[in-house]
């Protein structure tokens, strides 16, 4: 159970939505009423410590298709908010081309980094890349590259800022490769002009993601990327059967039950469970029901949360 340290009695909030929509709708408004954004203007006193922080905050999912949903509606809200899935996606393409880069930089002689930046950084040919190996002095390949341009200045967050210029601009990326680009270019930031050490991180974090900055902005991640963390408020969203606990043939029961818990230690004063009547798949809306992981639990441990509608505005009084 969570507990707020100053409430013992807190219980973890239900939420049952109409369809995904709606469930996305309802997290990002209870973000707004824990961080103070229409608290004074609702009247609504459901937390009333409204003193969060985004950051303080994580919304937390099983499968990327619930996560799309949630990160399209707090991209429309324009509430700031950190994708991370768990993937390495450094090791992905585009994004293998800024550590490519950097390594290229750092050894002229990395043949592998090289040849990945050549293959999918320019699209050379087998041909055009022998054309190019034997006519460009080692020394003077990533000047070939890049011009005139110098890969260390005056940053490693102007380098990594130079390689996305050069290979992958934004309109290439979707909204979770933008969040990536800009997860990067922070990390990059706090290393100054470092580049050896942006790059040992890179290459010894595994599994870079958002969750890890120290933005203020909310944390939308898997529960995998969840592990590890904890946040004052979280949101555990599609709670439902075929999704925590996932619907495949080699589905582990026992270790997606663990990975529900892992979702559920996240919290440390507020935990909201949300899931949705029906959900869009693949061909058609499906009627989902509740997880069984959330019907396993104590009853005596949840409450509903309901929406609470807004007050009318007041009329404005008429001088004429």
């Amino acid at each position: 159970m969570v507990q707020n340290k100053n409430d013992m009695s807190n219980k973890i909030k239900l939420f049952t939505a109409d369809d995904e929509h709606k469930e996305a709708d309802f997290i990002i408004s209870e973000v707004e009423k824990l961080v103070g954004g229409f608290h004074n203007l609702t009247g609504d006193n459901t937390h009333p410590d409204s003193h969060y922080g985004f950051s303080d905050i994580a919304v937390l999912f099983r499968t990327r298709a619930v996560g799309r949903v949630l990160l399209a509606a707090f991209k429309k809200s324009g509430i700031p908010v950190r994708f991370g899935d768990a993937s390495s996606f450094l090791a992905e393409y585009p994004f293998h081309l800024v550590t490519d880069t950097i390594k290229l930089h750092l050894d002229a002689k990395d043949m592998i980094a090289l040849d990945s930046v050549l293959t999918h950084g320019l699209n050379m040919d087998k041909k055009q890349k022998q054309s190019f190996l034997a006519s460009t002095p080692e020394e003077k390949r990533l000047e070939a590259i890049f011009g005139e341009q110098d890969l260390t200045k005056p940053g490693a967050e102007s380098a990594v800022q130079l390689v996305f210029e050069k290979f992958i601009p934004d309109e290439t990326l979707d909204d979770t490769g933008l969040l990536r680009k800009e997860t990067l270019l922070n990390m990059a930031k706090e290393h100054g002009v470092n580049l050896e050490q942006f790059l040992h991180q890179l290459l010894l974090d595994t599994y870079t993601d958002v969750a890890r900055l120290k933005s203020d902005a909310v944390h939308l991640l898997t529960f995998h990327a969840s592990k590890g963390l904890e946040f004052p408020a979280v949101f555990i969203a599609g709670a439902e059967e075929g999704i925590t606990p996932v619907q495949r043939k080699d589905t582990d029961i026992e270790e997606e039950r663990r990975l529900f818990y892992v979702a559920l230690t996240r919290a440390r004063d507020i935990l909201f469970i949300t899931h949705a009547a029906e959900r869009k798949g693949f061909r058609e809306t499906e009627k989902k029901e509740l997880s069984r992981f959330v019907e396993e639990m104590p009853a005596t441990l949840m409450e509903k949360a309901v929406i609470k509608k807004r007050p009318p505005k007041p009329e404005q009084m008429r001088l004429f």
